[in-house]
């Protein structure tokens, strides 16, 4: 499902590497390389996550909370 959606996203683009077999890689590189990361620092309750599918004011509001809620605490 995500692949299709990010190939028909990327036909407006213009990107000549948005096509399949560039989107299978990206996903092995993040499940190889980032994935690991972001589980290292959830450890550490160092991961904000955040809904990016929501509309896009409400979304702002959810990081500026975010932001708002390290630098009280810092």
């Amino acid at each position: 499902v995500c692949v299709a959606r990010c190939l028909e996203r990327g036909k407006a683009s213009g990107r000549t590497d948005d096509n399949e077999d560039s989107l299978k890689k990206r996903i092995v590189t993040y499940n190889e390389s980032t994935k690991p990361v972001i589980q290292l620092y959830e450890k550490d309750n160092l991961v904000k996550r955040i809904d990016a599918s929501k509309d896009v004011d409400k979304v702002f509001e959810d990081v500026r909370n975010v932001l708002n809620n390290l630098k009280s605490t810092s």
